[in-house]
């Protein structure tokens, strides 16, 4: 629903899966159809917390510091065979 879509203020209608690529001051963004889109954080359960910046993908952040993969958002270590953030 466009009506509650907090991209559409910006723009950008939402997107209809939960694929996050980046994040901004606004919220998380996908792309779909190459064209970037909002991603609803109530409906992709994604809970935002400045203290922990892999939240806004959608994952925890970790407890340890143990680097197994680095990308554009940043390191990413696996607890309980889960990925989250360093």
């Amino acid at each position: 629903n466009d009506s509650t879509c907090w991209s559409k203020s910006l723009g950008y209608s939402c997107c209809k899966s939960c694929n996050v690529v980046t994040i901004d001051k606004y919220g998380s963004w996908g792309v779909e159809n190459g064209h970037w889109c909002g991603i609803k954080s109530d409906s992709c359960n994604i809970h935002t917390d400045k203290k922990c910046w892999s939240s806004g993908y959608g994952y925890p952040c970790c407890s340890g510091c143990k680097v197994y993969y680095i990308d554009h958002a940043g390191e990413w270590g696996v607890e309980n065979g889960n990925w989250c953030g360093i």
